[in-house]
Parts: C-alpha cells; sequence; structure tokens
C-alpha cells in the first residue's frame, strides 16, 4: 500500500513547486535587501516596513504561483478550487439516490421473494394441473377425433345441402319453364318447342364468306318453312329471332375452315303462334360415321306363336338408335332420336319377317354416307339365317 501511494504521487509538479517557491523566493528576498539598501520607501513607510511589504507580497506571489501552476497542471486540482460545491451537491444528490435505490432494491428484493413463494405454489398448481391433463389426454384425443369426424359430416352435409339448393332451384327453373310451356300449350298451338332442332345443314371445308353466308339464310328459310308448314301460317308472318352478333360469329367459326362443320337451328324456348320464334345457331365438327351400306346391326330371330314382327323391328330400331348416339351422331334434342325409315320398307321387312317359317336374319345398313350431323337413314333387309353373308351382330 505504502509502495502504490509512493508510486502515484506527481514527484514532477512537487519539485517544479519547490523550485517556483524557492526561486520566488529568492528574488523576493533580493529584492527587498536592494529596496533596502536604496532606503526606497512606498507609499510613505519606513525602508524596513517597506522591505517587510515585500516579502509578504512575494509570499502572496508565492502562493498565488503555486495555484496557478496547480490549476494549470492538474485537474483535480482546478475542480477542486473551481467545482467543489457543485460536487459536492452532486455527491449529497448522488447519496440520497443511492439510499433510495437501496430501498428500492431491498423493496424489490421482499416482492422478489413474495414472487418466489407464488411462483413456486404456481409451478406445485401447474405439475397438478399437467397430471389432471395427463389423464384426461386420452379422452381428450378421442374428443379431438369425435369432434374432427362431426366437422367432416358437417361439411360433406352442409355440400349436400348446397348441391340439394342446386338442384331445386333447377328443378324450380324447369317448373316454371315447364308451367310457362303448359299454359303456353292451352292458350293456343305450339309454334316451335324448346331445344327443337328447326333445321341443319353441313358447311363443307374451305367454304368462303359468301357460300356460309347463303346457307345461314338457307337454314333461316328451312327453319320458317318447317314452322310454317306446323302452324298453317305463310312463311311472312313467322318471325325468326336470331342473335347477329352470334351469327356472325358462327360465320366466322366455319368461313375457310380445313374441317367440315355442320350447323343447327335450334329454338330457344317454346314459342306459341303469334309468337316470335327465338332461335340460336350450334356448330359443330362433322366427320363421316358410317359409309354407305355399311352394315349398323344384324339381329337373328326365332318365329314364335308371340312374336309380333312389329315390336320386333322397333326394338332393333331403338338399338341401332341408341348405337348411333355412342358412335357419337348428334340427336334431335326434343326426340332423342337420330335416324329416319320409309315406312314402307318397315312395313315390308315386317312382313317378310311375320311370314318367316325359320329363324332369320334383320339386317340394318346405312342407306348412305352418314355424318356426324345425320340423320341416320337405314334400309332394313330380312334373310333367311341359312342365307348368312356377313358376320352377325348380336
Amino acid at each position: 500500500m505504502t509502495i502504490q501511494i509512493w508510486s502515484d504521487m506527481n514527484w514532477g509538479l512537487i519539485f517544479a513547486l519547490v523550485l517556483l517557491s524557492g526561486v520566488l523566493a529568492y528574488l523576493g528576498d533580493v529584492l527587498g535587501m536592494r529596496l533596502g539598501k536604496r532606503r526606497i520607501s512606498l507609499m510613505g513607510l519606513r525602508p524596513r516596513s517597506t522591505s517587510r511589504v515585500i516579502t509578504a507580497v512575494t509570499g502572496a506571489l508565492i502562493s498565488i504561483a503555486i495555484l496557478i501552476t496547480m490549476t494549470v497542471v492538474s485537474d483535480n486540482v482546478r475542480t477542486a478550487l473551481f467545482s467543489m460545491k457543485f460536487i459536492q451537491g452532486q455527491l449529497q444528490t448522488l447519496t440520497r439516490e443511492l439510499r433510495e435505490s437501496r430501498s428500492e432494491a431491498d423493496l424489490m428484493a421482499i416482492n422478489l421473494a413474495g414472487s418466489e413463494s407464488r411462483l413456486q405454489e404456481q409451478q406445485e398448481k401447474l405439475s397438478k394441473v399437467q397430471a389432471e391433463l395427463d389423464t384426461v389426454a386420452p379422452m381428450l384425443s378421442e374428443a379431438r377425433k369425435s369432434l374432427d369426424g362431426a366437422r367432416e359430416e358437417r361439411d360433406r352435409l352442409e355440400a349436400e345441402k348446397q348441391s340439394l339448393s342446386r338442384s331445386v332451384e333447377e328443378l324450380r327453373s324447369e317448373a316454371e319453364e315447364l308451367r310457362r310451356g303448359l299454359v303456353q300449350m292451352r292458350s293456343g298451338r305450339i309454334a316451335a318447342f324448346a331445344r327443337e332442332t328447326l333445321a341443319q345443314a353441313a358447311v363443307e371445308p374451305m367454304s368462303a364468306e359468301d357460300e356460309v353466308e347463303r346457307l345461314f339464310q338457307e337454314l333461316r328459310r328451312r327453319a320458317s318453312l318447317l314452322v310454317a308448314a306446323r302452324t298453317g301460317q305463310s312463311t311472312s308472318d313467322i318471325v325468326l329471332a336470331v342473335d347477329l352478333d352470334a351469327e356472325r360469329a358462327c360465320i366466322s367459326e366455319c368461313t375457310d375452315n380445313p374441317a367440315r362443320k355442320f350447323v343447327r337451328a335450334v329454338a330457344e324456348g317454346n314459342a306459341v303462334i303469334g309468337e316470335d320464334i327465338r332461335a340460336a345457331y350450334e356448330v359443330y365438327d362433322s366427320r363421316l360415321v358410317y359409309s354407305k351400306g355399311q352394315l349398323l346391326l344384324s339381329r337373328t330371330v326365332t318365329p314364335s306363336e308371340n312374336l309380333d314382327a312389329e315390336i320386333e323391328l322397333h326394338t332393333i330400331l331403338r338399338l341401332v338408335n341408341r348405337k348411333a348416339v355412342a358412335d357419337s351422331i348428334k340427336p334431335d334434342p326434343v326426340t332423342g332420336d337420330v335416324g329416319t325409315l320409309d315406312g314402307a320398307q318397315f312395313f315390308e321387312a315386317a312382313d317378310r319377317l311375320a311370314r318367316s317359317e325359320g329363324p332369320a336374319v334383320v339386317e340394318v345398313r346405312a342407306a348412305e354416307d352418314i355424318h356426324t350431323e345425320g340423320p341416320v337413314r337405314v334400309s332394313i333387309k330380312v334373310r333367311p339365317a341359312g342365307e348368312n353373308t356377313e358376320p352377325s351382330e348380336e
């Protein structure tokens, strides 16, 4: 400790102060002696008194020089001389704040102790709750599974409800449309049925625009003729309402198209006599489905007492209709039929089938090249089963 004190002392400042004091004392003594020898008097004092005053002034100068030197050299001395009271005030303030901080710290320590005790209690409660949760966890898992199942069932029922709501709305719309159609049928004769094909025509590949326009004009003319023939009106009295923009779009689609197309003019809704018939165009791709003479259906029929030839042929034609629809022939939207058959040929085939004495083969062939748009015109041939020249198709 003593060594540290000695090492911390500012020996250079001490030596400088001692040296400066000695120099000033020497200079004051020399000055006093010279003034005394010359017997100089200051402010009316005796020379001896003047020498004493000079000595006193020299001592004061020594003190002043020491203070100035220490003030310039040492920050601590400068602070002690000029800021001591301020520092003392700060020390008192800091001491007071320290006491308050210690009081707050003591209070916080007390609160901390209370918090720790409460924390310990909460931890004990948490441990009890955790034990209870561990016991109840399997039950909660089952409850969650049940809840998830209930939610899935609810979502499924909600989806079914929405689906049923849409179905109900659709059925209401259909019922309303049927009601309007029934009212129209009761109040007047129907000129056109909803979704009925009024006319159709094929558009050959790479047809020019003027050719396609003439074809659409021909479609309108055919539709008017169909309605006129049904209602007994003149074609001039029939108004066929068509969306011109939609018609122009269909014409553009069919113009210079490398694929074969066909166009149908379809009634958009039921129309009674005297009403405008709203028509729309439908454009489809057309391809060759059956070639002329192609066998569509062959069936062997065995005669019996209960055989009704006409009913049997009707059944065969229904099978041909179903096959044609499955082979992409477009059916009539109203009737669902795709073909036609000459009545005389039908009854002639029925007569041959009724008069056959043994098993007979009924062959239905395409009467002409048949494309996607139809109609399926067929021919019926009835021959004995022994004359089978082509494989039969049951």
